[in-house]
This record gives structure tokens, sequence and C-alpha cells, in this order.
């Protein structure tokens, strides 16, 4: 097993001596996110003036419970609410349903597949209502659920399959409707008959369980493998009864998932989850967002990914009112449209790529999404334009908000409330959630910077991961004394709230000046004829480096000279921070989450302008 890192003693310990050193506290009224009638109190941040150091403050607690536990209590309380809905599949379930059936696959991954707590299990799929089945039977079981890219090829399944250790796979079969996502079973084969000794990442997978489609033939694999395949539908209905001690033998501490990284600068990390950040971090996020009523909930994001695949799949255990809605297979405009409006989807989970086109495409057709109440942003930057014409185009959306966090923090650290200024909404990533702490630090010193100033954002607290999964090293680099290093530049006002510049590896240094390109997107974003700009540094004889813009303009809208685009940002930018290239695109380079591959848009630009390389990394 894991060695567990001292974080969350330190948190423990901490937290109380923090909140007795507060001298001030605010209280606030706030109104429930869907409905009119729920209010509570909450504490503003303890802010420590002058310098960038905030404490989210709570007149609640923290939950020491596995993800397990939680199910039992949903179960006891409310087994006959609607739990999910998956448009595509024609799926809807209800608790009491969907209860049972994972209890039947967590013994059937027990006596059949000899899954015990401390395995790792592995899955490899695109959005499905079974995923979700998956999921939540390997956390009451204990095995550590390790999540894999549905677009992965061979070298990167290998790695994923090597480096998670896992022991069991979950995968579309033969004939599967996912095929229109990958090549699954082309893939797997590949993955396994090229098979070579690695003694560092030696290869443990034992059996292969099809999801959907058509079981696959043991001799379709290297008989020296040894693997041994199985239905997912025939486990589920195994009728073996539930063995409680199986069930308590799980801990909060224990390791509960692994998620890799986006792995854009080398192999992807796997940041390993505990049951008590994911069960705290869905809690406290979602009470940052007042998602305390009914609310249909849209994910149309990848489950894989921490986003959707924390804060989305697992609500319903935090707020049992609320039902999650899958809208697609595969990202589909049209349907999401149409799964918005047929579910009355009122609280969509959004990227910012995810929700401009969602606008524009609602804009462009004409379509009304009378019901949709609000919307959660998170996983990039999101272009303070984007907001407002959000909400424009939605009258219904009144309320925009933006989160922040990372894979290696639960995922969510940080948002607005529902009475934040719009402004506020608009502009920042919100206040600390509940018992978190967030600093901003000179990256070079590591002393606290001051209010206002642009640092580099740490965060210590009961959502940070346990470690990148069999790397000491690399958790070493970025997780010290409980403090992990997002890498992110930030800064933070008097209130608390935090606003994210860049990322440290982003930023460019013109001629001695440091610029952050999300300063200059956000002017050009105030021009109406461009839908998406993006800045990367690229290299420069004479000053070191220069700007790059790319620009996506609207559909059917005149273009615009790159003259005039440098004189508008010379109206509002210093001499410096204008860019000197411009690059009209119709598409970004994108990680299947939607977020923009700045290091390829790099290399791009240096090819495209025919540019010198550098070795900036």
């Amino acid at each position: 097993m894991l060695k567990i890192s001292p974080i969350l003693r330190l948190y423990r310990s901490n937290s109380s001596s923090i909140i007795q050193r507060c001298t001030q506290i605010q209280m606030i009224s706030t109104r429930n996110l869907t409905s009119g009638d729920n209010h509570h109190d909450y504490l503003s941040p303890y802010v420590q003036l002058p310098y960038s150091y905030a404490f989210g403050r709570s007149q609640g607690n923290v939950i020491y419970k596995t993800l397990g536990q939680l199910m039992d209590e949903r179960a006891e309380k409310d087994s006959g609410r609607p739990f999910i809905v998956s448009h595509h599949e024609n799926i809807k379930k209800y608790f009491g349903e969907f209860y049972e059936e994972i209890n039947h696959l967590v013994m059937a991954m027990h006596d059949h597949l000899n899954i015990r707590r401390g395995d790792v299990v592995g899955i490899w799929s695109s959005n499905v209502y079974d995923w979700i089945v998956i999921q939540y039977a390997c956390l009451r079981l204990g095995a550590i659920l390790c999540t894999a890219n549905p677009f992965y090829q061979s070298h990167e399944l290998d790695y994923a399959i090597r480096k998670g250790e896992m022991k069991a796979l979950f995968m579309p079969g033969k004939q599967s409707k996912q095929n229109e996502v990958n090549d699954f079973f082309k893939i797997i084969r590949e993955t396994l008959r090229n098979k070579s000794e690695n003694e560092e990442l030696p290869l443990q997978l034992k059996n292969i369980i099809t999801i959907d489609g058509e079981r696959y033939d043991e001799n379709d694999f290297p008989s020296n493998l040894q693997i041994k395949t199985f239905e997912l539908y025939k486990l589920k209905q195994h009728k073996a009864e539930l063995d409680r001690s199986i069930i308590e033998a799980v801990l909060p501490d224990d390791p509960a998932k692994i998620v890799f990284t986006s792995g854009t600068t080398g192999r992807p990390k796997g940041a390993c989850l505990s049951h008590f950040t994911l069960a705290n971090n869905v809690s406290l996020i979602m009470r940052q967002f007042e998602i305390n009523g009914e609310a249909n909930c849209c994910l149309p994001l990848p489950f894989f990914h921490s986003f959707a695949g924390v804060l989305g799949n697992l609500m319903p255990l935090a707020f049992p009112e609320s039902q999650i809605v899958i809208p697609f297979l595969k990202y589909n405009l049209r349907d999401f449209v149409e799964c918005i409006q047929k579910h009355n989807v009122t609280f969509l989970f959004a990227t910012p790529t995810l929700a401009i086109d969602l606008f524009n495409y609602v804009s462009r057709k004409n379509h009304q999404l009378p019901t949709l109440k609000a919307v959660l942003a998170g996983g990039a930057a999101v272009p303070e334009e984007t907001v407002y014409q959000f909400k424009a185009t939605v009258p219904s959306c009144t309320d925009f908000r933006i989160g922040y966090g990372a894979t290696e923090t639960g995922p969510g650290l940080s948002g607005n409330r529902t009475d934040s200024s719009d402004v506020d909404k608009a502009q920042t990533v919100g206040q600390p959630i509940d018992f978190v702490e967030v600093k901003i630090v000179n990256p070079e010193t590591k002393h606290l910077v001051k209010i206002g100033e642009t640092g580099e954002l740490h965060t210590r607290g009961h959502h940070v991961m346990i470690s990148y999964w069999k790397e000491p090293e690399k958790t070493a680099k970025v997780l010290q004394n409980g403090w992990y290093n997002t890498e992110d530049l930030a800064t933070m006002d008097e209130r608390g709230y935090i606003k994210i510049v860049g990322r440290t590896k982003e930023m460019v240094i013109v001629g001695g000046e440091n610029v952050y390109p999300r300063e200059i997107e956000e002017v050009l974003h105030m021009l109406p004829s461009i839908e998406i700009a993006s800045v990367v540094g690229v290299p420069d004889e004479r000053r070191g480096e220069e700007l790059c813009a790319w620009i996506k303009y609207r559909e059917g809208v005149p273009e615009q000279s790159h003259e005039e685009l440098q004189e508008f940002c010379k109206q509002k930018l210093a001499y410096f921070k204008v860019p000197k290239y411009f690059l009209t695109v119709d598409d970004f380079p994108m990680t299947p989450t939607r977020k923009q591959q700045k290091y390829l848009m790099r290399d791009i630009s240096v090819e495209k302008l025919k540019l010198k390389k550098s070795t900036k990394k």
C-alpha cells in the first residue's frame, strides 16, 4: 500500500489555529442556486493582510468517511429518487437500482476477478452509464480505479496499464458502439501482442472485461499472458450476498483513484487521490456553488478527467436531490442541445471551449434553453467576455461561475459563491473552498507576495493528492510540507479572491519584461469579431521572445487585418505586450478535455512563421 503523506495531519493540526487567528468574521447570506427557499450563512475566508494568504473558514465540517459509506447512507435515506440519465443510451436509473447493480459487481469482482482492497482496476472507455457503475463498485470494494483516456493509442495505453499496475481492465468489446471514438479492439491486441519485457514497469494485467459489444476470446491475446476475459453484464448478474467485512475494511485515507495528468510536457503522471479527498472535494465544492436543491446536472466532459469523473459523477452522494445526465458518447453539439432540452437540464459542467461552442451554436440555430440556470466552468482559463456572451445568449442562465483546481487537487480548490458580484464571477476563480489554504509566493524565493502582486499559487488541505503514483521524485518537486505547487501564476485581493494570470511555463519574457498571455487574450476577446484568441511566446533574436496571437473569427464575420489588431492592442496595452505576429486559424490543438495545447501551438507558430527554434521548454 502507499505511504500516506502528512498532508492530512498538517491540515487537521493547522486549521483550528488558523481559525483562532481570524480577527473578523463576515457573515454573508447566500441563496440556493436552484431554489430561492434555502438559505445558509458562510464565513468569508481569513486573509493574512497585507500578504496573499487565505484560508477557507467554515461553519461546517469535513467528512471522515469512505465513499462506500456515503453510498450506504444515500441508499438508507433515499433510494427511490432518479439518479442518472444517459441520453445517448436511453437509460434512466433510480439510485436503488443502481445500488443493487454495484453491490452485485462488487462481489463478482471479488469472487471472479480476485480483486482485493488496494488492487488497481483500469477503465478505458468513453462516457457511458456503466463507466459510473464500475467507478462506484471499485470505490466500494476498496480497489483503486485508474482511468485511461479513450483516445489513447497503443504506446499510451501500454504505459497506462503498466504504470498504473492495472490488474483488470474494463473496456469496450468487439463491435462496440464506442468504435466511433477509437478502434479499441485493434489497439488492445496491438498493445498486448507487441508486449516487450520491462523490468521497471512489468505487465500485471490478468483480466479484460468488456463493457459492451461482443466478448473477447482469450485466444485474441498471447497465450503466455494468460489473460482471462469476462462480460460486464454477466458480472452484474452475480447474486452473491454482499460481504460487509469487505466494505468495512476500506479506510477514508486509502487511495481511491489514479487520474493521469494531460502529459503535455512528457509522460503523464498519475495523481493518486484518497477517499477522504474525493468525499470532501465533491461535498465542499458543491457547497461553495450551493447545489442544495433539485438539480439536473449535465456532464458533457470526459469521465476519465477529474472534473466530470469526480465532481460530476460523485455529486449525487453529497446531494441526493441532484441527478446526473450524460448527453453523448462523442462530442456532438446537436445531441448536446437536444439533451439539455429533453431532460430539463438546470446545471452544466463546462470548459471554456465547450461554453463558447454551445452559445455560438444556440445563437446560430436560434435554439432556446429555458431550463438552464447555471454553469460551472473550469479546466482552463475562461475569457471574461465568454461569461457575458453566454448569459446574453441564454437569458435563463443567470449564474455563470468559474471554478479552479487541478487533477492533483481533487480537483477543486476555489470558486465563486452565489452572491459574488458579476465582476468577480467573470474575472476571478473565487475564494478558497472550506478548510483550504492558498498562498501566492515569489517563484524564486518562495516568500509570500503582497496583495495584488503576481506570484506562484500554492495550496494545502484536504483536497491535495496523496502523491504521484509510484513517482516519489516527481512528487517531491511539487509537494513540500503538504503544500502543492500548482505552477499557475495568480494574484489575490484583500477579500481572498484569486485571479489566474497564466502558467509559470507560459510566461513570456519580451526584452526582459514579464508578459502573461492571459492579459493579452482578455483584450483581444473584447473585439466582437473574435471567437477565440490565444497567445503564445515565440523565439526572437533581438528580444529573446515575442508574442504570437492565434485568432479564430466568428462564423460569417469579416476578418480584421493584423495592423488593425495591433492598433487595437496598442490602445489597451503597454508596447511590449502587443503581439508581433497574428495567425488566423479554424481550430486549436486540443487535449480530449478541450484544453488548448500551447506547447504544440508554439511549435506550429515557429514553423509557420519560419523562425529559429529556441531551447525554451
